[in-house]
């Protein structure tokens, strides 16, 4: 062992780590099973196993909670947007594809529209996940430079003007199907993709 990198964690930061990652596990699931504003904070710690007192030394509020549910989200987000960007697909497969993933996650879960409400309107002191220097905002501007790498999306606008416009699809689509049950979400994204694949490679 040379010394270098971060020292492995002990006992008790371990079993903390354990015990914030079967709170949020927790939340998600009955979340989904009972809707966000019917689950109880006693539930959430009953179903993981975790003293109700043990909550609080995780997350100050629900609000704090929910931030903590929505960065897990964005990196799983951002990864989706990296695992995109590697495909061997042209452009607009790929991008129908990342947007369709998206939308057959959060459609197939109803009852998670209180919860991504919530998780749209968050800010936090950078401003949120989905801004050009959040995880999501990164990673939106590392697939958009991968097509350009590729010579699929002309050098014609900045990358992050782009990715802007990939991110703000996505999230007005889904504050549109938090909105409204009616809302079908994955044909909309599906509509986006490729209204966002002809501008980006639209020919001057």
């Amino acid at each position: 062992m040379d010394g270098e990198g971060s020292p492995a964690p002990n006992r008790f930061e371990l079993r903390r780590q354990q015990n914030r990652a079967a709170l949020l596990d927790a939340a998600l699931t009955l979340f989904q099973e009972q809707g966000l504003r019917d689950t109880k904070l006693e539930e959430i710690c009953a179903h993981a196993d975790v003293a109700p007192r043990t909550f609080f030394n995780h997350f100050e509020t629900r609000e704090h909670l929910y931030a903590a549910i929505a960065e897990r989200r964005a990196v799983q987000l951002a990864a989706a947007f990296d695992a995109a960007g590697r495909a061997e697909l042209p452009f607009a497969e790929r991008l129908t594809d990342l947007l369709g993933r998206a939308a057959r996650y959060v459609a197939s879960r109803p009852l998670y529209r209180e919860l991504v409400a919530e998780m749209l309107n968050l800010r936090g002191d950078g401003g949120g996940e989905s801004t050009r220097e959040g995880s999501i905002g990164r990673a939106a501007r590392r697939f958009v430079e991968s097509a350009v790498a590729r010579g699929e999306i002309a050098e014609r606008h900045p990358p992050e003007v782009l990715a802007d416009l990939l991110v703000g699809a996505l999230t007005t689509a889904l504050a549109n199907w938090c909105a409204s049950e009616d809302y079908d979400l994955e044909a909309e994204l599906s509509r986006s993709a490729r209204a966002l694949a002809d501008l980006f490679t639209l020919s001057p």
